[in-house]
């Protein structure tokens, strides 16, 4: 699902808003895991629904490929991966307990849970069984609790969570000009653009609550500078 941002203002509700955007109630609280809905305040900022992904089911995808369900592991449940950053985002919600790192991270985590399960749909059609592991070196590892990022924190924490999320999105963009199969393609830039889009959302929270670019844009910049 794609979204966009909304800053509550006051006298705002969620029919009210739902209204003025023509979009579902219901899919407002789910998207921002609204416990008590009635209970929203201004400044608040919430997830808007703007258009349905099409998500791929794998009775549409052809051409079982063993190499290409091996390139999938990876993303799927390797050191860098899907299951690496719901794990992480999740855990990270729980340790640093306050509302507005909660509602950043826990709807980053549910997509990534989204791309886990599309990744494994595509595996399992494409002939492997989609367990938590990848393979290196032509060798079968499980997935381990150990990929996680257990910082606490919080600058270091986005900082490293931008990091990952924009290697993610360029793997994925690549992954993509390998795999020949379109559904799959399609697939692997829907993931693309999420990660490119929860760069942004860090990005964000990293100027609003460390008043600093990440390390990374700032070396970026630097070296953009210096070209011109």
């Amino acid at each position: 699902m794609d979204y966009t941002r909304y800053v509550v203002q006051p006298g705002d509700s969620i029919y009210k808003i739902a209204n003025a955007y023509k979009v579902e109630m219901s899919d407002i609280i789910n998207l921002n895991h609204l416990k008590h809905p009635d209970r929203i305040y201004p400044g608040q900022v919430l997830l808007l629904p703007t258009s349905e992904c099409q998500d791929i089911t794998p009775g549409e995808l052809s051409e079982p490929n063993f190499t290409y369900a091996m390139w999938l592991f990876d993303v799927y449940a390797g050191k860098d991966s899907e299951l690496s950053a719901v794990t992480t985002y999740l855990y990270q919600a729980v340790v640093l307990d306050r509302p507005e790192f909660d509602e950043l991270l826990r709807p980053l985590a549910y997509d990534e849970l989204r791309h886990l399960e599309q990744l494994a749909w595509c595996i399992r059609f494409l002939g492997l069984d989609p367990r938590y592991g990848a393979f290196s070196k032509g060798r079968w590892f499980d997935w381990r609790s150990r990929y996680l990022n257990y910082s606490t924190d919080l600058c270091a924490i986005l900082d490293y969570n931008m990091k990952d999320e924009a290697a993610a999105a360029k793997h994925y963009t690549d992954l993509a000009g390998k795999i020949p199969i379109p559904e799959i393609q399609t697939i692997l830039l829907q993931i693309s653009a999420d990660e490119e889009r929860h760069y942004q959302c860090l990005a964000d929270a990293k100027m609003h609550f460390c008043g600093c670019e990440s390390s990374e844009s700032l070396l970026i910049s630097k070296a953009e500078t210096e070209a011109e």
